[in-house]
């Protein structure tokens, strides 16, 4: 694939793969917060060990292929990968708001107050959609990435990483703090 609908697929599957490593970040600044919203997913006795521990798998899930999707962005298997985690974004946007409406579904840690609702399968289905579009091939003449280019990719994954991290932690502590303020 070439012109301008490679440009649109190589573009789909940059944006995701940023969004991915952002919520992933996100989702471990809030871990807590995150392991709740898992926990309506899982049987009721499952320990809290097990539900944070899932948790932090998920989001560890969403960071490593999001950076792998950036700086590998020609590998076949990893538009598969993403196309499958984000079509499970779907899954548990509908199965989220089928059993839990209006609940937070936490997709972004303490960054978004959003919850399970026909919105949030609406966006999760956009992102589905352009995941779809990220899977399309394109031609290896359009994007050659040496080792210095990989790695300064995984660079910038970190780097975002990083920021939303902490940005999610601060926002996290502002509304602990503001609570607690108003009690």
């Amino acid at each position: 694939m070439t012109g301008s609908v490679a440009v649109a697929a190589l573009a789909c599957k940059a944006a995701i793969a940023v969004l991915l490593v952002a919520a992933g970040a996100a989702k471990v600044a809030d871990l807590p917060g995150f392991a709740g919203t898992v926990r309506l997913f899982l049987p009721p006795r499952t320990s809290r060990p097990v539900v944070r521990a899932v948790a932090l798998l998920a989001a560890a899930t969403e960071i490593t292929i999001g950076a792998a999707s950036l700086s590998s962005p020609l590998a076949r298997w990893l538009n598969a990968a993403v196309l499958v985690l984000c079509c499970g974004f779907v899954a548990v946007s509908a199965i989220g708001y089928a059993r839990h409406p209006g609940r937070t579904c936490r997709c972004f840690g303490t960054l978004t107050g959003r919850a399970f609702t026909l919105a949030a399968i609406g966006r999760s289905a956009l992102i589905a959609i352009a995941a779809g579009v990220a899977a399309l091939p394109a031609s290896a003449s359009l994007l050659r990435l040496g080792p210095a280019a990989r790695l300064g990719l995984l660079a910038g994954a970190a780097l975002i990483a990083w920021s939303v991290f902490t940005a999610a932690t601060v926002v996290g502590d502002g509304r602990a703090a503001q609570a607690g303020w108003t009690q």
